[in-house]
């Protein structure tokens, strides 16, 4: 159990199947789901309308980054909406003045201007712009096995078939080449590309990761050809890499990083970190979201670096995944265990999604990739060892 997490007690909500049934009765069904309905949650725990308890290794995708319902961010939230619930951009916002400085401070981009919005898909929507008015070019390069966002844009530089099969004619302009291969990248850079746009960690894929040598030469190229590099930090960022951007431990700065999912706790925010040279292109009108940095979201994402960076979470994300891998690897079906933090690929000798329905008999969320035999993992940063260990015995007991 957590630090934090005092068990997640209280009654059972309204009955399950009517909480079912009405929600496949008129939502549309994009979504595969878990057969329970999620009522509750604090710390790592989440507590359904039966009043069962699960160990939530899967963080709602990368979301609940400082823990479920965490009181910091929910004071925030509350006080926030008692003063001014909305109002957009054409007007200036204490609270969203100090969520841009705080990002800017955060951010390993010297300089940072920040771009506000509501997802992943608009940040990285709002990079890919950007680098192709800053530089007058349409190309960019792009990796197999990377996903950035659902959007016609984001689609376009998706390395992943089932994402995009159905969806045609896409935008034109990408180069695709293999994640972690720099020699394909180097063949792939000329003068026509505006940007290389890569997530440090291939999340879907199965939590690939590259060696520091193929970020600092997909750098270095970049700078030969006067093109950017993005980082799609949608999942890696908010602390989840054990720094706020995944940049500082692979030790190669982008010019862009766009971020979402954790950035807020779980309140729906977005944000395009930018280096200067990349600013220059974000005159009045080139970019817009109505919803973008609502004073609301500006205070839940203040709120979550208070947190992460008041709460000693990027200390604890780097030594509880470097413990979740040390006893991991003595559990006889895991092959490899890939990623960076909190956001691990464990490879079993096995497919992958039949032991994530027996973990949640064992009362843990888990996630798959597109990697058939990979479990992902992506749990709430407020993760403990004891947590950790509770996983890892469920896993052993499933796969054994």
């Amino acid at each position: 159990m957590s630090e934090r997490d005092s068990g997640v007690r209280g009654p059972p909500g309204e009955p399950t199947a009517r909480i079912l049934e009405e929600e496949d009765a008129y939502q549309l069904p994009t979504y595969a789901k878990h057969p329970f309905a999620l009522v509750r949650g604090e710390g790592v725990r989440v507590l359904d309308s039966e009043g069962r308890r699960y160990l939530d290794l899967y963080g709602g995708h990368a979301v609940a980054s400082t823990g479920h319902s965490h009181p910091r961010v929910v004071r925030a939230i509350a006080e926030q909406a008692a003063r001014l619930l909305f109002y957009s951009n054409v007007c200036y916002n204490d609270a969203r003045a100090r969520a841009c400085r705080r990002l800017s401070a955060a951010s390993p981009i010297r300089g940072t201007r920040v771009f506000l919005c509501n997802s992943g898909t608009e940040a990285n929507e709002a990079a890919l712009r950007l680098a192709r008015r800053r530089t007058g070019r349409e190309v960019v390069v792009a990796m197999d096995g990377g996903f950035h966002g659902r959007t016609l844009g984001s689609l376009a530089v998706t390395g992943l078939e089932s994402y995009t099969r159905d969806v045609r004619p896409m935008p034109g302009g990408t180069r695709r080449v293999p994640f972690g291969d720099l020699a394909a990248a180097r063949r792939a850079l000329d003068v026509q590309v505006a940007a290389i746009i890569l997530e440090p960690v291939q999340s879907m894929a199965g939590c690939r990761i590259a060696g520091p040598e193929y970020y600092r030469g997909l750098r270095s190229l970049c700078d030969e050809v006067g093109a950017f590099l993005i980082y799609d930090e949608v999942q890696t960022g908010a602390g989840r890499s054990g720094a706020f951007s995944a940049a500082v431990p692979l030790g190669t700065i982008p010019d862009v990083i766009t971020l979402a999912k954790g950035v807020a706790s779980g309140f729906p925010a977005g944000a395009t970190l930018v280096a200067p040279a990349v600013a220059e292109a974000a005159t009045q009108g080139v970019l817009g979201s109505t919803f973008g940095g609502g004073p609301v979201a500006c205070a839940a994402i203040e709120a979550t670096l208070d947190v992460l960076e008041g709460e000693g979470i990027y200390e604890r994300v780097r030594r509880v995944g470097h413990h979740l891998r040390r006893t991991l690897a003595t559990v006889g079906a895991v092959r490899e265990v890939r990623g960076l933090g909190l956001l691990l690929g464990v490879v079993l000798d096995r497919e992958a999604r039949p032991v994530a329905r027996a973990l949640l008999e064992r009362g843990v969320i888990a996630g798959t990739s597109s990697a058939p035999d990979t479990l992902r993992l992506l749990p709430p940063l407020t993760l403990c060892e004891s947590d950790a260990d509770e996983f890892v015995e469920a896993l052993r007991g499933v796969v054994d």
